[in-house]
């Protein structure tokens, strides 16, 4: 962590009400995102199994890259949760017993295994992910496109600011 001067630009009043209002909008979102949200009553059927499976939160970014990018090699998923492998290889191992993934053959390397939401599942997962991303997406279609990459360079720069300092103190995940 670098040292900090009085006047240090990162220490003026004007970035310390900012960052307390980035906090608490980080706490808005977070909040949003653990809501149901899926316009029926209760939560949507995919939540309501994670729990019966005794799965949690952790799990859905996995399910929703599934949606996304479509299926997946472990390594590749892991890449795009920034998971490592064996993390994500777990989580992977986790949903499938839970019945709602499914690892199968790459049909056009067949040494290559890919993993995908199990089709019983499909339709309910991509009503969640769509339900889930679209404030996301209104959001960034109502910024122009300097402002977009200027929101997600900002996103990005706290991640990593985040991570190096996770990894100074030895708090980041195992």
């Amino acid at each position: 962590m670098r040292a900090q001067s009085p006047s240090d630009p990162a220490r003026s009043p004007r970035v310390d009400d900012d960052t307390v209002e980035l906090i608490q909008l980080l706490g808005r979102i977070m909040r949003a995102l653990k809501k149901p949200g899926h316009g029926g009553t209760g939560p949507p059927k995919l939540v309501v199994r994670l729990k019966e499976a005794g799965l949690g939160p952790r799990h859905m970014p996995v399910l929703m890259t599934l949606i996304t990018a479509g299926p997946s090699a472990v390594g590749e998923l892991a890449a795009r949760v920034g998971l490592g492998a064996a993390t994500t290889s777990q989580l992977v191992g986790e949903l499938q017993r839970a019945g709602l993934v499914e690892r199968g053959v790459d049909e056009r390397d067949r040494r290559r295994a890919l993993v995908r939401i199990a089709e019983p599942w499909r339709a309910e997962a991509e009503e969640v992910l769509r339900t889930r991303l679209d404030p996301a997406r209104r959001m960034l279609a109502a910024l122009t496109p300097v402002e977009r990459e200027h929101f997600l360079r900002g996103l990005r720069l706290l991640v990593e600011e985040q991570e190096a300092q996770d990894d100074q103190t030895g708090c980041g995940a195992p």
